[in-house]
């Protein structure tokens, strides 16, 4: 059985820069960092990748691409399916 790893799709929206008092967090959303974040968990992630960007589709040119991965994403609030990372080239 592989691992669930959590990552963080930064939203960039901070506390007081949309209204006052402060937004109120929806359900699976953090504060991290300063920025309304959604957690998600994806499996077989190598150590170091770089989450790029969440996406309902798994085929985007990007997929193609070399040291580029997709991961499904799971345990999540956020609207997409899939999860793109960019991974370290091998030494």
């Amino acid at each position: 059985m592989k691992t669930l790893q959590t990552f963080y799709f930064d939203t960039g929206v901070r506390p007081y820069g949309h209204s006052n008092p402060p937004m109120i967090l929806s359900e699976g959303q953090v504060w991290k960092d300063g920025t309304k974040q959604i957690p998600f968990d994806c499996e077989d992630v190598p150590s170091g990748a770089l989450f790029m960007f969440a996406c309902p589709k798994a085929d985007l040119p990007e997929s193609k691409y070399p040291f580029v991965i997709v991961r499904e994403i799971h345990n999540s609030t956020l609207g997409s399916k899939f999860a793109y990372f960019r991974v370290c080239a091998p030494d």
